[in-house]
């Protein structure tokens, strides 16, 4: 009839667990070359068939998860784009997730900065250290960097246009930024960085989640390696 039938698994997919509805690429032809015979759905997540299973991640958290379908249909009204048309539609989403990614993503570096404004190193205010001052500017310029590079990219959305590579840029830039900061204020912290729990832990645990969270933003939403490649072409 006028229904498609889904078989197959997905894994990381943010939300899941608590989504009314998801998207979903699929192959529908598999004769032709990779980028092509592609097809996107919306679904219901409630849908008979959709079975979703949270992961649990290092720092305790389930953020994503893996998805499977087993006879799943999908209404033909329910298709995003022509059929085959796919990879283009999933471009348009993709680069919107990389915008929400890399222009949201915490860096990690206010609470480093308030952090080392309070802390003492032997008898001394962190910030008179020059090694400490150094890093700080170095991620004060990236974090400023990363700002008005989201501002190009809204002021681009604003005038009609696709979301282009500097969101990859910004993701990329961030993901990375996100692992440094959080180990750097775990070696100011020395011993007590092994810490992890909020009542034992200096700061609540903030930088300890932060490093456990931060290899999960180098992947979500296309790696490091995909973005350069993005990025580059």
């Amino acid at each position: 009839g006028d229904d498609w039938i889904i078989n197959g698994q997905k894994i990381w997919t943010s939300g899941a667990h608590y989504s009314d509805y998801g998207i979903l690429i699929t192959r529908t032809d598999p004769t032709v070359p990779k980028h092509k015979g592609l097809t996107m759905f919306f679904l219901d997540m409630k849908s008979p068939g959709v079975e979703v299973r949270p992961i649990k991640q290092a720092n305790g958290n389930s953020d994503f998860n893996e998805v499977y379908f087993s006879n799943v249909r999908i209404p033909d009204s329910q298709r995003l784009g022509a059929v085959g048309d796919g990879w283009n539609v999933s471009l348009t989403t993709l680069m919107n997730e990389r915008m929400s990614i890399g222009a949201n993503v915490a860096t990690g570096f206010p609470e480093l900065f308030d952090y080392c404004s309070s802390l003492t190193l032997d008898g001394a205010p962190a910030l008179d250290d020059r090694a400490v001052r150094s890093k700080l500017a170095n991620w004060a310029v990236k974090a400023s960097g990363l700002r008005y590079t989201s501002f190009r990219s809204i002021s681009a959305l604003s005038k009609g246009q696709r979301p282009g590579p500097e969101n990859s840029i910004g993701k990329l830039v961030a993901g990375s930024m996100i692992q440094e900061v959080a180990m750097y204020a775990l070696d100011l912290q020395g011993a007590a960085g092994v810490l992890s729990g909020p009542e034992d832990a200096e700061v609540a645990g903030k930088f300890q989640a932060m490093l456990l969270r931060s290899p999960a933003t180098r992947v979500e939403g296309g790696t490091d390696e995909i973005l350069r490649n993005i990025i580059a072409e």
